[in-house]
């Protein structure tokens, strides 16, 4: 197990000990979700006295949330006993409420945090005060559960939600938006997730049935037979999927001026023509995959997670394999402690 403990706390937010022996624990978290946490340890005297439901667990690598014990099961073979806990960040206090009557929504993060505010009901959350995000919703929502409310509205807007923890134990409902570090010229941009620079690995496609298109067939100048058409495939075994790009408006002529005034015609050779065609369709592909999930392991070592990107970021994505330039969100994260920490990341192709 990597060299991690977590601490515990009562419902009145007071420390009361400390997990050990974890042999294994999945700390997910969910930008436009609830989260969960799966904790496998040995069931000591120690530890079944600390984790029984409604019990508070806090990852000292992610201080600023609380997630809630809600099953516990032990199992014991006569050799060794075992539990398995599992829990869910405290935002998910939001499915005991309902959502009370009719609630419209005009600017997303206002209407999201008035339905928290109007629905607590003796809940302890406080709710954050609007930082004024622009994301429209313009709709009704109904009934159902408050979380389902927040979420509906925050997967429509592309926004995050959570329950963040304060110093002093006290948690605050909050609706937040992801950090845009794609502007290599902006303030907030800190490099490239990609795998030729090892910040990526294992990258894979959550599901090929959500790939728009993966080969694109890109017909340049020229009429009929002598029409320029290149192909380009990024299936890489996957079943294709064809997408047609008409780049006839896509000269392989230039001029450029020279400084006495005069222009200098150019042609591009054929290779060189055939390079630009290829851009588009690349272009044309990544723009159908907006939406798609991607699964990859985040290391830790130019960029690091928590410290110089976090959950709902929005960065440039490089895979060299597949020829892929894109924008992704950082929709997902899964830190996992076993043998050593690893970080698994589900990324959203944007079209911002």
């Amino acid at each position: 197990m990597s060299d991690i403990a977590f601490d515990v706390y009562n419902a009145a937010k007071e420390r009361i000990g400390e997990v050990r022996s974890i042999t294994s624990l999945q700390w997910l978290e969910d930008y436009a979700g609830a989260g969960e946490v799966k904790l496998v340890c040995a069931a000591t005297l120690n530890n079944l006295r600390l984790l029984t439901p409604g019990r508070l667990l806090r990852n000292p690598e992610r201080p600023h949330l609380f997630a809630m014990v809600q099953t516990v099961e032990v199992e014991d073979n006569m050799e060794r006993a075992r539990m398995t806990v599992r829990a869910e960040m405290t935002v998910c206090r939001l499915a005991k409420r309902v959502l009370m009557y009719t609630a419209e929504l005009s600017n997303a993060e206002a209407g999201m945090l008035r339905m928290v505010e109007e629905n607590l009901r003796g809940l302890p959350i406080g709710v954050a005060a609007a930082k004024g995000l622009p994301q429209r919703y313009d709709g009704q929502i109904s009934w159902g559960s408050v979380l389902d409310a927040v979420s509906k509205a925050a997967q429509r807007c592309s926004l995050g939600y959570r329950i963040t923890v304060g110093n002093d134990g006290s948690e605050t409902f909050e609706v937040y938006n992801g950090i845009n570090r794609t502007n290599p010229e902006g303030p907030d941009y800190i490099g490239c997730l990609s795998d030729s620079a090892g910040i990526l690995s294992g990258v894979t496609f959550r599901s090929e049935e959500e790939m728009a298109c993966n080969v694109a067939l890109v017909a340049g100048e020229g009429e009929g037979a002598d029409r320029t058409v290149v192909e380009v495939d990024l299936s890489h075994g996957h079943p294709r999927k064809e997408v047609y790009v008409d780049a006839s408006g896509v000269s392989s002529r230039y001029s450029t001026t020279e400084p006495d005034g005069s222009t200098t015609e150019h042609h591009l050779s054929p290779e060189e023509y055939e390079a630009v065609l290829r851009t588009h369709g690349v272009d044309a592909i990544v723009q159908s995959w907006a939406g798609v999930q991607l699964t990859a392991e985040l290391r830790q070592s130019m960029l690091l997670f928590g410290r110089d990107y976090d959950l709902g970021d929005i960065l440039p994505l490089s895979v060299e394999y597949y020829g892929l330039r894109a924008k992704v969100r950082l929709a997902q994260v899964t830190l996992i402690y076993e043998q050593t920490k690893t970080i698994k990341a589900v990324l959203e192709v944007v079209d911002e």
